[in-house]
Formats: C-alpha cells, structure tokens, sequence
C-alpha cells in the first residue's frame, strides 16, 4: 500500500493539491492525512461524490489547475 504522505507528496510537486470528497472508510488514512496537511480551502467534504466531481470541475474552470475526487 502506498502511504498517505507519499501520495500526497507525489500529487504535491506536480502541483496538485484541491482535494474535494466523501470521507470513507476504505481511504480513511489517506483522508485523514489530507485533513491533518492540507488548508481548509483546498480540502472540501462533500456530501456525495457527484457535488466532489461538480466541485473539482468548478475549480478546473476556474483556475486552469487539476483537482483530485
């Protein structure tokens, strides 16, 4: 399994770091993570996953950078 922080990282250097999404119990640690190392603007709990898909497609819009669901 891949850790958190390296995944994170990894989405990091290429300049992604806009996470939106449903906490869930499978990813638990790789949600906790981002919650814990991220700012409250770019990390947005959804209450499903099409709001994260129609909120990540917002930002791409927005600001021409990649978000992760």
């Amino acid at each position: 399994m891949i850790s958190p922080k390296f995944f994170i990282d990894t989405l990091s250097t290429r300049g992604i770091t806009f996470y939106a999404g449903v906490p869930d119990s499978l990813l638990k640690y790789l949600c906790a993570y981002i919650t814990d190392y991220s700012t409250k603007e770019n990390n947005i709990i959804t209450a499903n996953e099409g709001a994260a898909v129609g909120l990540a497609a917002g930002y791409h819009l927005a600001t021409g950078k990649t978000g992760v669901v």
